[in-house]
């Protein structure tokens, strides 16, 4: 009997929970799901399509009915689980990446408010 262990791993990255709109495109596949958690590198998705791992797709995620979408022009599918997904974000403009980090940092703050 075959098993598998998974190596530990320190994650340099804040991840937070998130419910966030997301529309993703590949060269076959246009796909709706929802971000369930997201960092300044990448993200864990549930999608209406299954990926293979190595699929580069683009991304527009859903912030807010007033913000405009984060672009995110080219992230990779690392990990797969039936029509949950991990996205490695592999190019973002400096203004994605700024707003994604500015993001991150807000939703860190009020997390460590509530808990005060």
């Amino acid at each position: 009997m075959k098993t598998s262990r998974r190596k530990f791993v320190l994650r340099p990255f804040r991840r937070i929970p998130t419910w966030y709109t997301v529309y993703y495109l590949s060269g076959r596949v246009i796909g709706k799901g929802v971000a369930k958690n997201l960092s300044r590198i990448g993200l864990r998705l549930l999608g209406d399509h299954s990926l293979t791992p190595g699929t580069e797709v683009s991304l527009r995620l859903i912030l807010g009915d007033t913000d405009a979408p984060l672009e995110i022009s080219r992230a990779s599918v690392r990990w797969t689980n039936e029509y949950e997904f991990g996205l490695r974000f592999e190019h973002l403009s400096a203004d994605a990446a700024h707003r994604l980090a500015d993001l991150i940092t807000a939703d860190v703050g009020l997390r460590r408010d509530k808990a005060i």
